[in-house]
């Protein structure tokens, strides 16, 4: 699948945001990583990675898990990630952002922008999980916890700025085969933005 310049709006010169969207353990940072992976051997150099962890630690204050703090990191790493594409640099961003509002606050904000939601059911992610974080949510540990105590809410629609992905059944190799191809239109088309 590519993706359509018509879709687009053109953002800063070689700049895009590919906004990876699931519950915990759906494979966003596996996938952002080969993402990176397959850019630097494309020759793509201008890049910046938003894992949603790493994001929290760079903040000037400790954020929680809450709704409201959700949306406070939400919009922490809107600015990071228009920060980069200021730069030049296209935005890879792994982050939870569950519900529809927060990545439609995403796609209004980055110029231009792809959306990949990855799909996988709670068990799935839970027998993924070697930290315990679904157990502890199971036992009623945590007020807010996507996939457990918060559904995670897809959006109505799917096209070639919307994407989703089954990374139940599909290996992390399988699902950037799938994925890549979106992510370099989004390269191509920003880069040629930047020499118009």
């Amino acid at each position: 699948m590519t993706l359509p310049a018509a879709g687009l709006r053109q953002g800063a010169a070689g700049a895009g945001t590919i906004w990876l969207s699931g519950q915990s353990g759906a494979g966003k940072s596996t996938l952002a990583q080969g993402l990176c992976r397959s850019f630097d051997a494309a020759g793509v150099g201008h890049f910046t990675l938003l894992d949603g962890e790493e994001v929290r630690q760079r903040l000037p204050r400790s954020f929680g898990h809450s709704l409201e703090d959700r949306a406070e990191v939400l919009r922490a790493t809107i600015a990071l990630a228009q920060e980069a594409n200021r730069a030049g640099r296209i935005s890879i961003v792994a982050t939870i952002s569950h519900q529809v509002w927060m990545r439609e606050l995403a796609r209004r904000s980055l110029h231009p922008f792809l959306e990949v939601i990855l799909e996988c059911p709670t068990a799935a992610c839970a027998a993924r999980d070697f930290k315990g974080h679904y157990a502890r949510a199971f036992a009623g540990e945590y007020d807010c916890f996507v996939g457990v105590t918060h559904p995670y809410e897809l959006p109505d629609t799917q096209d070639g700025t919307r994407l989703r992905v089954d990374t139940e059944r599909l290996s992390a190799a399988e699902v950037l085969d799938r994925v890549w191809p979106a992510c370099a239109a989004l390269a191509a088309f920003a880069a040629g933005a930047g020499q118009a």
